[in-house]
């Protein structure tokens, strides 16, 4: 390697560089803060109502729906219900002070950056615990960064943004964990603290059920593997571990699993029971009348009622629709319901990098799969976690499909949990490959390459250039700012075709 790659992979590698890539992430996330109108597209408006509820009580249980809250489907029994009982205190707090809607919403809209960053800093834990260099862990997180949705959501009011620190969270205690069967020991702590971080998971958001679910089958796995044929001296392991800790730790710990756990059962099990689904359908809670007021379940039940008697799902159909509308909504720039959703197309380089980037890794997986995972058990929990994640969202995206007969709810935020492990994966395998074909000194300059495309309108960048006056704060220095900014961006960035989708997007 030459002089040049030597310094470029030293400057990837630093711990200066990530400073500045997480410094960038909160300055876009910010920007988004205080220039969009309320309510922003992924779901604002929902996530603050069902905020507003909570806050007119102290129990995070609903007895019954309460008044005025069918635009928010079944909220009494819906099992994401933590983040919104948790950001109802905040939200009290600044309610106390001002009846402004915007200062409540920049103020609960600045937690959730927070949030957010927070996940990104446990997230380079996770990555370099798991193998990854550093140079590879900052250039994974610097092409995450520049997906364009990536800050828009963290400025939103969602809960998302406390999925994202709490998954890699469970990631660090999962890898904890398995250190200790390494060792022919059971880290009780680990595990207790991993049982209280999944439940609490599971309530924030219901649809993370499938990444605990990966988590279980690994743990599994690796505490059969260490253990085979042991199982006595693996339960004793367990005894021991629990009677390694203190009993401060054990009151602390036992506590809290058994109010995480109330706080599951409250909605998970008496929904099973009451209405033989964990996450029971509006319809099955509430009147028709009462779930047409909310605009997800209204939507698809319009479809379905409407479907062609004739229509038949193609799954192969479908995962192309599938497929093109995850890339195209990690990429394009969306305005909120005041504006009714209006978007634009993705900017044309940073798409096409990603599109180049998902095939070729998908390739370099298969072709160097023995060197990527075999020892590296870390790097195949990543890809187990990413293909359960994705398998049972596509199986549950295409049973609305079925049911609809439209691809309806097709977002690519949801993929935003497992592409930072996925990067990493992809970057090793391109990693082994070059080191195949002896070209270990192009790394940095793939890198390099990879940074400079991505920067042609990643980002807040998509946002900057797409977006008109109708999408910011009825403000004239906010409006001002951005015009100017996008003025002095334009001449940099090759912006390809701008066209206006005016149908309401399915969110």
């Amino acid at each position: 390697m030459n002089a040049l790659g030597r310094k470029l992979t030293s400057i990837f590698a630093s711990r200066r560089f990530f400073y500045v890539i997480l410094g960038f992430f909160i300055f876009e996330a910010l920007w988004f803060v205080v220039s969009v109108v309320y309510p922003m597209a992924f779901d604002e408006d929902f996530h603050m109502g069902v905020i507003r509820i909570y806050a007119d009580q102290w129990s995070p249980f609903l007895a019954n729906q309460p008044p005025g809250a069918d635009a928010y489907g079944a909220v009494a029994r819906d099992p994401s219900y933590f983040f919104h009982y948790l950001m109802s205190f905040p939200y009290r707090l600044v309610a106390a002070f001002t009846s402004s809607e915007a200062a409540q919403v920049i103020v609960l809209r600045l937690i959730n950056v927070g949030l957010f960053a927070w996940g990104l800093v446990l997230f380079r834990k996770v990555l370099r615990k798991a193998g990854a260099s550093s140079a590879l862990t900052n250039m994974a997180f610097a092409v995450f960064i520049l997906i364009p949705i990536v800050p828009q959501l963290a400025a939103h009011v969602n809960y998302d943004n406390l999925l994202m620190p709490l998954l890699a969270w469970a990631c660090l205690l999962v890898f904890r964990l398995v250190d200790s069967f390494r060792e022919q020991r059971v880290d009780m702590n680990a595990v207790l603290q991993l049982v209280v971080v999944c439940l609490v998971t599971s309530i924030v958001k219901y649809a993370a059920l499938p990444l605990l679910v990966a988590i279980v089958i690994f743990v599994a796995i690796m505490a059969y593997r260490n253990f085979r044929g042991r199982g006595k001296r693996f339960r004793k392991r367990i005894i021991d571990g629990y009677l390694r800790l203190g009993r401060t730790s054990k009151i602390i710990l036992l506590g809290a699993v058994v109010v995480s756990g109330l706080l599951f059962a409250q909605r998970y099990v008496v929904n099973t029971i009451t209405y033989h689904h964990p996450v029971p359908d509006c319809g099955k809670v509430l009147s028709v009348e009462q779930c047409m007021q909310y605009g997800p379940w209204g939507r698809d039940y319009t479809y379905e009622q409407n479907r062609p008697d004739n229509f038949e799902a193609n799954p192969f159909t479908f995962l192309g629709s599938w497929l093109g509308g995850m890339r195209h909504r990690l990429f394009f720039a969306v305005s909120g319901a005041k504006t009714y959703f209006m978007n634009y197309i993705e900017l044309p380089i940073p798409v096409r990098v990603f599109t180049v980037l998902f095939f070729a890794g998908i390739i370099a997986m298969i072709v160097w799969w023995r060197p990527l995972f075999q020892g590296h058990a870390y790097m195949a929990f990543f890809l187990l976690l990413s293909l359960v994640y994705c398998a049972i969202l596509w199986y549950d995206q295409y049973g609305m499909y079925k049911q609809t007969g439209i691809a309806v709810a097709i977002n690519g935020r949801y993929l935003l949990p497992i592409l930072l492990p996925m990067f990493v994966v992809v970057g090793r395998a391109f990693a082994i490959g070059l080191a195949r074909f002896r070209r270990e000194n192009l790394k940095p300059y793939v890198a390099g390459v990879t940074l400079l495309l991505m920067l042609q309108g990643g980002g807040m960048l998509t946002f900057l250039l797409r977006a008109d006056t109708s999408w910011y704060w009825q403000n004239s220095v906010v409006r001002s700012v951005n015009d100017t900014a996008r003025d002095v961006v334009a001449p940099f960035v090759i912006e390809g075709d701008k066209y206006a989708d005016w149908h309401r997007l399915i969110f």
